[in-house]
């Protein structure tokens, strides 16, 4: 590879600098904002009135609650069927030809997204249903989620280090993997091959770095206001100017993923290959197993029966972000 431009773009340097800024910015953005500490109720469009679908303002009759309970139930059934048949397949696949939703690619965001839209749609068709009674206005679903802002915004903390982290670990991985840049990192590169080092450190290292972390969130153990003591004040123009220092970064990782890389079947998460899943769908039923092996063929993506692709973690984050 020549040492133009894309060089030092996809460089393993490059790479790493950016997967692992998005994670600092995401958690400084996190403790400088004022709505972290607000003790008011949350409430964020279409994903409020879907989180209060499913988890608050239930009514106290035991027909209405499970009315409530089917209906939510159906809306993410319909979401995730539409989601790979209609968006992914259909839509983005066979209509759009887009290049990144090819075969199966994709196809865990596209669920989830459509899920939070039928979601959406399902709570005002539950609301219709409220008002023809006349007498349950009090449970109306709206995008306040009877949640602090406070509670939201450790559990989208905490959210956000899982995409970023996940994203940035799974950059590591590759980059110990790649062989376009044979004379980076070569003893790093040889430990990391060894036996099943790779498997056991990946593992580890996420596991036990994301309980520290949902510690740290969830009790407020560090407090960024008695360790920053106005060395790095900020107000809204510069949250704003990071904010969007996070998407660009963002879609940067998205761009410096390369195509053509050397590491195909080992560049999806380690021990989350296509052996690991059908190991578990053996049955001694034919039937039986044909059923489960149907199930997995037309729901279970092939990002996740192959592994999970760390680019369309990306995506999913990176479409969260705008």
């Amino acid at each position: 590879m020549g040492k133009d431009f894309r060089y030092y773009f996809q460089h393993p340097w490059s790479r790493l600098i950016v997967a692992y800024l998005v994670i600092f910015f995401n958690f400084l953005i996190f403790a400088e904002d004022p709505v972290s500490h607000s003790q008011t109720e949350a409430n964020v469009l279409v994903v409020g009135n879907c989180f209060s679908f499913v988890t608050n303002k239930y009514p106290r009759g035991v027909g209405w609650r499970l009315l409530k309970v089917l209906l939510w139930l159906l809306a993410i059934l319909i979401g995730l069927i539409a989601g790979k048949f209609l968006f992914h397949q259909h839509l983005f696949g066979q209509l759009l030809r887009l290049k990144m939703f090819r075969e199966d690619h994709g196809s865990w965001m596209t669920m989830f997204f459509s899920t939070i839209l039928f979601l959406f749609i399902f709570s005002h068709i539950y609301n219709t249903i409220l008002l023809m009674d006349g007498n349950m206005g009090v449970y109306i679903i709206t995008d306040y989620m009877g949640i602090r802002n406070e509670s939201f915004m450790k559990l989208a903390a905490v959210g956000t280090w899982m995409g970023d982290f996940v994203t940035a670990w799974m950059v590591t991985d590759m980059m110990l993997q790649d062989k376009p840049y044979p004379d980076w990192g070569k003893s790093a590169r040889a430990f990391w091959k060894k036996g099943k080092v790779r498997i056991i450190l990946f593992w580890t290292v996420l596991f036990t770095l994301t309980s520290v972390v949902v510690l740290v969130i969830t009790t407020d153990w560090i407090s960024w206001d008695k360790l920053n003591r106005g060395f790095l004040p900020s107000d809204e123009v510069s949250r704003a100017f990071l904010a969007s220092f996070i998407l660009v970064f963002d879609l940067l990782i998205v761009m410096q993923k390369d195509d053509n890389m050397h590491v195909v079947r080992n560049s999806n998460s380690p021990g989350l290959g296509i052996p690991t899943f059908h190991g578990r769908c053996r049955c001694k039923s034919p039937w039986i197993a044909h059923f489960s092996r149907a199930i997995q063929d037309s729901f279970l993506p092939e990002d996740l029966q192959g592994g999970i692709s760390y680019s369309h973690n990306r995506y999913g984050i990176t479409l969260s972000a705008i």
